[in-house]
């Protein structure tokens, strides 16, 4: 357990937590944040993954503005500074960078059985990675702007969708959208938790919910089964 460093394809050096499972021929992850950067919950994501079998890399995308950033949900200027930084992110950039980790975590471990993660901005960074990307499968807990990231989407790899029910991240018309364009696609899943809110799934987090986020990683899981 620790931090690696990530050779990004225009010559940048970026740090990425890593845990390993035990068995280290065990699947790769890649673990993409929420943008309140490699805090403690998503040290403790990355830990809780490996100890369901897999290797886990998961990166600091904003080191490119601000690395080693780590910032609270709770503090509104801290959310705030995080939002800001997600607005400013090179989509393009970041998705390399991305792309970068999952190569190198694949030359480590000397395979290229590899499958993402992601939370918040990460749940919408995951679907694009996943066009993006050779990776076997995704998995997106609450992603954002997801209802104008599908639409336009071409063919990826199999990605379950995991939505809060109460998300205000998802209003409106939004959600209907996103679970249309999940089922009209081979291998893909959605699944909306009633009366569950953004970040669910976060450890310790506010709208933490310990039934739901038992039931998405069950899911999750046997999704990964299937696909890698």
């Amino acid at each position: 357990m620790g931090f690696v460093q990530v050779s990004t394809a225009d010559g940048q050096k970026m740090q990425a937590f890593e845990v390993l499972a035990t068995n280290k021929d065990a699947p790769g992850l890649v673990l993409i944040q929420e943008i309140f950067g490699v805090n403690a919950s998503m040290r403790q994501l990355a830990q809780d993954w490996a100890e369901r079998g897999f290797n886990v890399w998961c990166p600091d995308l904003f080191f490119r503005s601000e690395p080693g950033l780590e910032l609270s949900p709770t503090n509104q200027s801290q959310l705030d500074l995080g939002l800001e930084l997600m607005q400013e992110m090179d989509n393009e950039l970041t998705l390399g960078d991305l792309e970068s980790t999952r190569a190198q975590l694949a030359q480590k471990l000397g395979h290229e059985n590899i499958v993402a993660v992601g939370y918040c901005m990460g749940g919408r960074l995951v679907v694009e990675f996943a066009q993006k990307s050779p990776i076997k499968a995704a998995v997106s807990y609450y992603g954002v702007n997801l209802e104008n990231v599908l639409p336009p989407l071409g063919q990826a790899a199999p990605t379950m969708l995991h939505i809060a029910e109460l998300d205000k991240w998802v209003q409106g018309d939004a959600r209907g959208v996103i679970e249309a364009e999940a089922a009209k696609r081979t291998g893909w899943e959605s699944h909306v938790y009633a009366g569950c809110d953004h970040a669910f799934a976060r450890p310790k987090g506010m709208h933490f919910d310990a039934d739901a986020d038992r039931l998405a990683i069950e899911r999750s899981m046997a999704f990964f089964t299937c696909h890698c």
